[in-house]
C-alpha cells in the first residue's frame, strides 16, 4: 500500500510547494492562491475513471488512483487552514493585486 501512496502523496507536497508561493510571488490574493493550488493538484476523478476503464476495476493502477483521493481531502482541508494563517500576506502589495 505505501508503495502506490509514496508517489501520490510526493505529487500533492510537490504541487502545493510549488503553486501556493507561486501566487504570492504573482501577487494573487490568497483566494485566488488555494484555488490554483487546489486545482493544480486535483484530477483524481479523471485518474480514476482512466484506471478502470484501461486496467479494470481489480488491478493495482485503480487501487493506486483511489489512493489518491485518501491523501487528497486531507490536504485540501490542510491548505484552506494555512490560507487562512497566511492571508494577512497576500497580495505582497496592495496596488497590484490580480483577480
Amino acid at each position: 500500500m505505501a508503495y502506490f501512496a509514496a508517489p501520490n502523496l510526493l505529487h500533492y507536497a510537490t504541487m502545493i510547494a510549488w503553486t501556493y508561493p507561486l501566487g504570492y510571488f504573482l501577487g494573487l490574493k490568497y483566494e485566488t492562491a488555494i484555488d490554483t493550488t487546489l486545482i493544480g493538484s486535483s484530477h483524481f476523478e479523471v485518474v480514476i475513471a482512466g484506471a478502470i476503464t484501461l486496467y479494470g476495476i481489480g488491478s493495482g493502477a485503480t487501487l493506486a488512483t483511489v489512493i489518491g483521493p485518501l491523501f487528497e481531502v486531507p490536504l485540501m482541508l490542510s491548505l484552506v487552514c494555512l490560507g487562512l494563517r497566511t492571508r494577512k500576506y497576500f497580495p505582497r502589495r496592495k496596488s497590484q493585486v490580480v483577480q
